[in-house]
């Protein structure tokens, strides 16, 4: 299969195969998907599984690849911001006393 034909078919990797471990799909393995905007906004993906047939799984279980200009790149999520901690001042410190056993 060339570069081409990778580029014009919709990949997903599969992060979390979960019950159909082992039996219809894998984790870390990668799959060719179809679009289906009605089932993708039910948070569902129509997968070509290792039977060869589209069946649909929950799309919290996958990764889309994204098709680029030397091959597929993985879109990983960006980290949520770490919230800042507001300093301690000396009137709000509470002192945490340890019971000695």
């Amino acid at each position: 299969m060339s570069l081409q034909d990778l580029q014009k078919k919709n990949f997903a990797l599969c992060i979390d195969a979960g019950e159909y471990q082992g039996v219809s799909l894998f984790t870390l393995k990668m799959y060719e998907y179809i679009p289906d905007s009605l089932s993708e906004a039910e948070g569902f993906l129509r997968v070509i599984d290792e039977e060869g047939e589209p069946y649909y799984y929950d799309a919290k279980a996958f990764v889309q690849l994204k098709s680029a200009q030397k091959g597929l790149l993985i879109p990983f999520v960006k980290p949520k911001q770490a919230q800042k901690k507001q300093p301690l001042r000396k009137g709000n410190r509470q002192a945490k006393r340890v019971a000695a056993s």
